[in-house]
């Protein structure tokens, strides 16, 4: 009886060990140096794992919470193949599907990835750390990386990015449980290491190397790396950039500086590359793509202090985490270029002191935040104009002569003195009147005046005479004499 408790406990946690890990997981981790440092997750699964809104979380040695490490944003739309790899790192490498240039990673830390859900997918410690629970292991050594071997067991090995992790028996470097997941303990074994390195089939491949989110209007700087069939780089060939808006670039191998596009609307974007060895070849000898999320540029210079202290706040209102590294704050006088991995997370604010920009109030009304392509993201002095507010439409007037200037006419005269002054035209005299104050403008208007009184005065004189016309006899024989 007790044999078969025994056996239904180790199947019971060889399943639990396997339902935890039947997904992605974290494979591999190198610390330093730091410019070779780099996350490597593994989709043990037999189906893709589409990525989007998953986190990872960091924890030091002397901290009391987690704090976000590769945030929700990095992982966006992304999307890990069945059994593949999944390489966050510090600087672009061969095989990174995501760079982040703010990757902090220290010893004694402990690192979890949470799902969509906000659920612990996987976590793994290492160093001088005491409130971990998970098995850990001592801190890697510089040009070493924490990885997992083909016992699922962690151990120190040589880094391995994006690729299958050295096959090793060698005892685990742990602080305790080297199993994952308190799935056993692990005896004493020879520490004899025979490591065989996995060799995948030699092939050309070649990689988009820039950042995945970017701002409308805003130019985002594009390079590739490309290596042969012994990993070597290469620098001959050409490049076929497509944009996916509608653009697209040919640039040689051999060019390895960035080179800037700007995509003007927002959306998502396919940006696809081909790699051709022979400059005039129809057929790619190696090909990559990506999805670029371009959001408004909604960053802004939301508040700035007085003569006493003239600090400038800067406020993120979009809903991505932004890298303001080499934004400049310029006005007419001077300028100031914000450091490099200043990232300002999303609805979050930032104020730079007089201090250490250098700005005073004589700047205020010629600051403006650019971004590193010295592009106007922010015009601070615009900001601050009043908004114009145009009239209203005028009212139509009709003016006639009064009833009281009119003797009874002839139908022609009547007409023409009850003609009215028509309204459009009398708007138009009142709106150029407001905006033009020049001799024209007083000229035309005193002309039309004169015109019209003579007209008037004119018609006047034409009714009187033809009034007199229409009496009929001789002079004086309108009147009569009258003896009383």
């Amino acid at each position: 009886m007790k044999k078969i408790i025994i056996g239904l406990t180790i199947a019971t946690l060889f399943f639990v060990f396997k339902l935890a890990h039947a997904g992605v997981f974290i494979n591999e981790v190198q610390l330093n140096p730091t410019a070779e440092r780099f996350i490597e997750l593994f989709n043990q699964s037999n189906s893709e794992v589409d990525l989007t809104n998953w986190y990872i979380q960091r924890k030091t040695s002397t901290g009391s919470s987690f704090s976000s490490l590769v945030s929700k944003t990095n992982f966006e739309n992304k999307k890990i193949n069945a059994n593949g790899y999944f390489v966050i790192s510090r600087n672009a490498i061969e095989k990174s599907d995501v760079v982040l240039s703010n990757l902090t990673l220290t010893e004694s830390n402990i690192i979890q990835i949470k799902n969509a859900n906000g659920e612990v997918v996987d976590k793994i410690c290492w160093g001088d750390i005491n409130d971990c629970s998970e098995p850990k292991i001592s801190n890697p050594t510089e040009g070493q990386s924490a990885q997992r071997n083909q016992n699922n067991l962690l151990i120190i090995g040589a880094p391995t990015p994006g690729a299958q992790n050295y096959i090793s028996t060698a005892v685990p470097q742990s602080s305790g449980n080297s199993s994952i997941s308190g799935t056993g303990s692990s005896s004493a074994q020879n520490t004899t290491d025979s490591k065989i390195k996995i060799i995948e089939i030699p092939k050309i491949k070649t990689k988009i190397l820039v950042k995945t989110l970017a701002f409308v209007g805003a130019s985002i700087e594009f390079s590739a790396s490309t290596t042969g069939y012994s990993n070597e780089l290469l620098n001959y060939g050409k490049y076929f950039w497509n944009f996916g808006d509608g653009d697209s670039k040919e640039t040689k191998a051999s060019d390895t500086e960035k080179f800037a596009h700007t995509f003007l609307y927002e959306g998502e974007y396919t940006v696809a590359l081909e790699y051709y060895q022979n400059y005039y070849s129809e057929n790619p000898d190696a090909s990559d793509k990506i999805i670029i999320k371009i959001v408004p540029a909604d960053i802004l210079i939301s508040k700035i202090g007085d003569e006493k202290d003239f600090f400038v706040e800067i406020s993120n209102n979009t809903d991505y985490d932004a890298d303001l590294s080499k934004w400049i704050l310029s006005s007419s006088q001077k300028s100031f270029t914000l450091p490099k991995n200043m990232i300002l997370e999303s609805k979050k604010k930032i104020i730079l002191s007089p201090k250490i920009t250098g700005l005073s109030i004589l700047d205020k009304d010629t600051l403006k935040l650019l971004n590193p392509q010295w592009e106007t993201v922010f015009d601070y002095s615009a900001s601050l104009k009043p908004v114009e507010v145009l009239a209203k439409k005028s009212v139509k007037v009709s003016t006639a002569i009064s009833t009281a200037m009119k003797p009874p006419l002839d139908g022609f005269t009547a007409k023409f003195v009850n003609e009215q002054i028509p309204s459009d035209n009398l708007e138009a005299a009142v709106v150029k009147s407001d905006t033009n104050t020049g001799t024209e403008s007083n000229l035309m208007y005193g002309i039309g005046l004169f015109a019209f009184l003579g007209l008037s005065t004119s018609a006047a004189y034409f009714v009187r005479v033809r009034s007199r016309k229409a009496v009929v006899g001789p002079t004086g024989s309108d009147f009569e004499i009258l003896d009383e």
